[in-house]
């Protein structure tokens, strides 16, 4: 579920509702491959509503130690090695 040393995790709400906790699994660190963003409803976070491909279309960057996503004008970021991937609603 999460990174074996945990995560440092965001929140993200409209007003009072629609709550989402994010969160960065690194753990790819070791051998170079991608960071997985994982979204889980803040009001039950065993619920996992969304969990980034490892690989194509959508995967993050080569993942890097205690990355934190940004969550910001609707979109979250997330920090890699020499990069960062933005995840957010296609126009």
């Amino acid at each position: 579920m999460f990174p074996p040393r945990g995560g440092i995790p965001s929140v993200s709400a409209n007003g009072t509702t629609g709550g989402i906790v994010w969160i960065v699994d690194y753990t790819g660190w070791q051998n170079n491959t991608p960071a997985v963003l994982d979204a889980y409803d803040a009001t039950n976070v065993g619920s996992l509503l969304y969990s980034s491909p490892t690989s194509g279309a959508g995967a993050a960057g080569p993942a890097v130690k205690w990355s934190v996503p940004t969550v910001a004008n609707s979109k979250v970021y997330v920090g890699g090695q020499y990069l960062f991937t933005v995840y957010g609603m296609l126009p």
